[in-house]
């Protein structure tokens, strides 16, 4: 693994972390729309991490792309992820949450932070084995 890999894999540990500290702080407050809308953000740009740390690994393998879908293909195909279907979901969450302010659609994006946690922990284990 380069030390570019291991920086990029750092930073996305780190970035969950502050995931999970706001799912962790929005269970306490469910009502509380700033600590949700915060939690949002923090997907945004972990998400963001998450897919630039596989596209940094799949150029490893000799295969580059430039756009999210085409890296979760690439990563599934690497076994970095099992299914790119779940990260299509996560890309539309982050394209709706960075574009619009819909309450129904934030909910929706909020709902599925505890999947995107696992999916992303998921991919600190399998990079880290690579």
């Amino acid at each position: 693994m380069t030390a570019v890999e291991l920086s990029k894999l750092d930073q996305l540990k780190n970035a969950l972390e502050r995931v999970k500290e706001s799912l962790n702080e929005a269970a306490k407050e469910p009502d509380n729309f700033l600590i949700r809308d915060g939690a949002i953000q923090r997907f945004e740009f972990t998400f963001e991490l998450a897919w630039k740390t596989l596209k940094e690994f799949c150029d490893q393998k000799g295969n580059s792309a430039n756009n999210p879908r085409d890296i979760f293909r690439l990563s599934a195909d690497y076994g970095f992820i099992d299914d790119p279907l779940p990260w299509f979901n996560f890309l539309d969450n982050r394209n709706i949450a960075s574009h619009l302010y819909d309450e129904d659609e934030m909910k929706k994006v909020f709902s599925d932070l505890s999947s995107f946690v696992a999916e992303t922990e998921k991919i600190i284990v399998k990079l880290g084995q690579a």
